[in-house]
């Protein structure tokens, strides 16, 4: 009996200290790079494997989506354990389950949830997962800037001009938060979608309105009128991916709570 080609809905892990970022690249080590591999000597050819998105090189992932196509008659469960088993120690999947053939992690995916996480102290565990800025941070300041940038604006300042090229620089933000804890300054951003670099660009000029460098009003200003910001891009090494949504009841729910916790300190 021939076996037909079916997809599967996954749920990824990773620390991305030693990647690329997801999109597989001839040249470099990357995330999508190593499923394809473990999926095809698993499965052989043609094997599909997409994401909800691409990442930057040394970012992190929580719970980042992919949809995997290949011929098999494994069950969800039997492709997500025998993936496991031959993928490297520092990606893992943490759920796998049957999707409709029209499934697509990227085209269906609504909603994307970033964390970043600032460290206030010295560390000697947590230094490939935070940003360790020494210099003391005002957590106030921060969370009015980034309150600014909620609703849909022009983000061109906060990308390279490549980018936007090629795509719209019109980005919807759900929602930003701004959290101190003893140890931490935990930033979030939840939105539509995310051009490159984005994150780390806002990240970085919210870390210059709490060193007191730069008014939350300028943000305004970012968004009025193409800027360079490269010079404020944060580190990858504090970025975590953190959700992907398909449906307005899970998107709608997540932005209802405001409890944001660490993913590693």
């Amino acid at each position: 009996m021939e076996i037909q080609a079916r997809r599967f809905k996954l749920v990824v892990e990773f620390d991305g200290s030693r990647y690329s970022g997801w999109q597989k690249q001839d040249d470099a080590r990357t995330i999508q790079g190593a499923l394809l591999k473990v999926a095809s000597g698993l499965y052989g050819e043609p094997v599909d494997v997409q994401g909800n998105g691409r990442t930057d090189g040394g970012v992190h992932g929580l719970r980042f989506v992919a949809h995997l196509e290949a011929n098999t008659a494994d069950s969800a469960g039997e492709v997500g354990r025998r993936v496991n088993e031959l993928l490297p120690q520092d990606i893992n999947i943490l759920g796998a389950q049957k999707a409709g053939p029209r499934f697509h992690a990227r085209h269906n995916c609504i909603g994307r949830s970033y964390l970043y996480q600032i460290a206030k102290r010295r560390t000697a565990f947590c230094n490939r997962y935070v940003w360790r800025i020494p210099e003391p941070l005002r957590a106030k300041p921060m969370q009015e800037t980034a309150t600014l940038l909620a609703g849909m604006h022009d983000f061109t300042s906060f990308t390279d001009r490549q980018v936007i090229k090629k795509k719209s620089p019109l980005v919807m933000i759900h929602k930003t938060q701004v959290v101190e804890t003893d140890d931490l300054i935990l930033i979030r951003l939840v939105g539509s979608h995310f051009l490159w670099k984005m994150v780390r660009r806002i990240v970085g000029v919210l870390a210059e309105t709490g060193r007191g460098n730069l008014a939350p009003a300028e943000v305004d200003r970012f968004l009025a009128e193409p800027v360079n910001l490269s010079h404020f891009t944060a580190p990858a090494q504090g970025l975590f991916f953190e959700r992907a949504f398909y449906n307005q009841e899970e998107l709608d729910s997540f932005l209802a709570t405001d409890d944001i916790r660490p993913a590693f300190f």
